[in-house]
């Protein structure tokens, strides 16, 4: 931390009085002099932005992107602090994405004693770095130490916010969102040459480049950070430590920012072909491939959490009637047209595929065979009841035949219930067409 007669400031934001005397305990147990201030949610930053916080303790009981985007709130607003997130729900994949968007440490609620010595300990460690004690190499040893770990540019440039917050303090930030206004806007108040300007196209056109320098201006610095998302900021900096402008932004840096960025671009490169062998070129949806690794990651689910899922098999009524008379790009459209209507009628964690022909299958995570019928039911519906485009005058009514399997009541791996469904959806055709279908129940 830094000197021993100086007190720990922390913010607590959304915590219970029990987790916050808990703290209180713990920080006296350590001898140490602190502070609290509390919010009650994250939207009350902006009245203690200007506060040089050691440690934020941050509750959080919402879902996982939530929580994530909340944390890089509370990183960027005050990137020196060590945030520490509580929560009840201890979701690994949510918790990595927390780690990479700036989070500390971890503590699950109810808080153990244990633990919570750890992380005060640790706190003290994470005082050492943010008061100075560690110089710019060590930092980007430090920050940029695993470049595979990057998931997005937003978490490259998050790392940087926080190496460049060790040695400079923001005295102003813009961000844009269009390239022809950000150089529109320097070219008038900095007055750059041609020059300068063909250098920063180049800067935003390469896919390896995350900051680039415009000036120094005695002790401050003027540069450009590439956010990710077509998002660009320009910034000026003072330099508050006893190193220079050089060897803070050393040929290490960004030698270091080049093989994370280009480590990144390789592997989205490779996951958009990926994709590409997992995805049905008609429709856009998955395909087959796709199905059958989701299915056993959810198979493979279920030995831990025991929580099932459903399939809904679906047929396309009297389809090669619609190839027979109008042609096979009318049909490939019409395809086209069912997947979006079965997209609308689904949750956002339904996935949907395209199993071949005029089939699809949908995947209902968490879903019973109750619940599983009224969205069968709702997806009949809604294509019963839509105009498909054939040309400018004609429209065109469909149907569908649908059967259901429930994971593992009906089936206990990937083949089979996928069989059971498809068994399911003859059976629904052979009643009459255009209805739902389980076992031995027919829901029109």
């Amino acid at each position: 931390m830094k000197k021993k007669d100086e007190q720990l400031d922390i913010l607590a934001i959304g915590l219970d009085s029990f987790s916050i005397e808990t703290i209180k305990e713990s920080l006296q147990e350590n001898k140490l002099k602190y502070q609290l201030t509390f919010l009650n949610e994250v939207s009350e930053l902006a009245s203690v932005r200007k506060r040089p916080f050691h440690a934020v303790f941050f509750y959080s009981n919402r879902q996982s992107q939530k929580t994530v985007d909340d944390i890089r709130r509370i990183h960027q607003t005050i990137p020196r602090a060590g945030i520490t997130l509580l929560s009840p729900r201890p979701d690994h994949l949510g918790i990595i994405g927390a780690f990479r968007a700036g989070l500390f440490d971890f503590l699950s609620l109810p808080l153990d004693r244990n633990e919570l010595r750890t992380v005060i300990y640790r706190l003290k460690l994470h005082g050492a770095i943010q008061s100075g004690q560690w110089n710019p190499e060590r930092a980007v040893l430090h920050l940029f130490s695993r470049p595979e770990s990057f998931s997005t540019v937003p978490d490259i440039a998050s790392g940087l916010d926080q190496y460049l917050s060790l040695f400079f303090e923001i005295e102003k930030e813009i961000t844009f969102t269009s390239n022809l206004k950000i150089l529109a806007s320097l070219k008038q108040k900095l007055k750059l040459t041609e020059h300068q300007l063909k250098r920063i196209k180049r800067f935003l056109s390469d896919e390896t480049g995350l900051i680039f320098g415009l000036r120094f201006v005695k002790e401050r610095f003027y540069f450009l950070i590439k956010r990710g998302n077509g998002k660009l900021s320009y910034l000026v900096a003072k330099n508050i430590s006893n190193y220079t402008s050089k060897e803070i932004l050393s040929d290490y840096l960004a030698n270091v920012l080049r093989t994370s960025l280009s480590i990144l671009h390789e592997s989205k490169r490779r996951e958009e072909i990926r994709m590409l062998a997992l995805t049905d070129e008609v429709t856009g949806l998955f395909n087959q491939r796709k199905l059958v690794e989701d299915l056993e990651l959810y198979i493979a689910r279920y030995q831990h959490d025991k929580l099932g899922f459903s399939l809904l098999f679906v047929d396309i009524d009297y389809f090669k009637n619609v190839n027979d008379q109008f042609g096979h790009v009318v049909g490939s459209q019409l395809l086209i047209d069912m997947s979006s209507v079965l997209k609308a009628q689904l949750r956002s964690s339904d996935l949907v595929y395209r199993y071949g022909g005029d089939e699809f299958i949908v995947l209902l995570p968490r879903t019973s065979v109750g619940e599983t019928k009224n969205i069968a039911l709702r997806i009949s519906e809604a294509v019963k009841t839509a105009e498909f485009n054939i040309d400018k005058d004609k429209k065109y009514r469909l149907s569908l035949s649908i059967g259901l399997a429930e994971f593992p009541t009906d089936a206990t791996n990937a083949k089979s219930i996928i069989d059971f469904a498809d068994k399911m959806m003859y059976m629904s055709k052979k009643s009459g067409r255009g209805k739902v279908f389980h076992v031995t129940e027919v829901v029109a």
